[in-house]
């Protein structure tokens, strides 16, 4: 109960004891934590920390070897990726991944499939509510790439997009997917100093849309600016957690970073 007597919301996201090895490499070791609905929660670290291979667990690409992962209270281990997007949980990558031949609308149309009826009898026959759902597809599209002020190069192929722009394609594609908590992964890399001001707003934006989200980040102006929680990972371990500016004044952290 807090102060006012109001019960807690519950968590979004819940880790408990989420370990994880290649090999030799213990990439993650017993972690726990948890992400509250509404906020912007990073996850940062030196190199090699295991950030992404959190994200990869999280989000299904790995199966941990010992932990449970739960989201919006339900246990997600074992299911596929594709369930855990449909059930609420998308997420950008460290390397942009689009289809740099496809539009950048068709990009983004991409991330409706979870949302959409139409199957392989359905593409071929393509009978009129296929076609209404197409239609549909395209205008949701749209909206999103108006979201994040991509609308103007809608028809421009992919990889014809300089970089800072492909991540706003791929942020659109994760958001088409309506999530209720979204993972991205180092979204600020490769931006200069403009764009990423401006991925810091939109992400505010769309925190303000009710999206969670979990991010990975190394620009340490945009983390401590724009996050709600920071959890500190060293070598697969969680040394600190807390509000940005406890976690800018842990000696755990300070140690991690600098040496020592």
């Amino acid at each position: 109960m807090s102060a006012q007597g109001e019960e807690k919301p519950a968590p979004v996201l819940q880790l408990e004891g989420v370990s994880k090895s290649f090999g030799g490499v213990r990439a993650a070791r017993d972690v726990s934590f948890s992400v509250a609905p509404g906020h912007i929660h990073a996850v940062i670290g030196p190199n090699g920390a295991g950030k992404t291979t959190l994200f990869n667990i999280i989000t299904g690409v790995y199966a941990p070897d010992s932990g449970r992962i739960r989201f919006e209270g339900a246990d997600v281990g074992g299911r596929p990726v594709h369930r855990r997007v449909a059930m609420g949980i998308a997420r950008t990558f460290q390397n942009v991944e689009l289809f740099s031949g496809m539009s950048v609308l068709e990009n983004v149309m991409v991330g409706l499939h979870v949302r959409t009826r139409c199957g392989f009898l359905g593409a071929i026959a393509r009978p009129p509510w296929v076609k209404r759902e197409e239609k549909l597809a395209r205008e949701t599209a749209l909206d999103w790439l108006r979201f994040v002020g991509m609308e103007k190069v809608a028809e421009t192929p992919a990889g014809d997009l300089p970089f800072g722009w492909q991540r706003l394609v791929e942020i659109a594609r994760s958001l088409a997917s309506r999530p209720r908590l979204l993972l991205l992964d180092e979204p600020a890399a490769g931006l200069n100093a403009r764009e990423t001001r401006d991925l810091g707003a939109l992400l505010k934006r769309i925190r303000a849309q009710g999206v969670t989200l979990l991010l990975v980040e190394h620009d340490m102006s945009l983390t401590m600016e724009i996050s709600d929680r920071i959890m500190v990972l060293d070598q697969g371990v969680k040394i600190a957690e807390g509000t940005p500016r406890e976690v800018q004044a842990d000696k755990k952290v300070l140690s991690a970073y600098l040496g020592g």
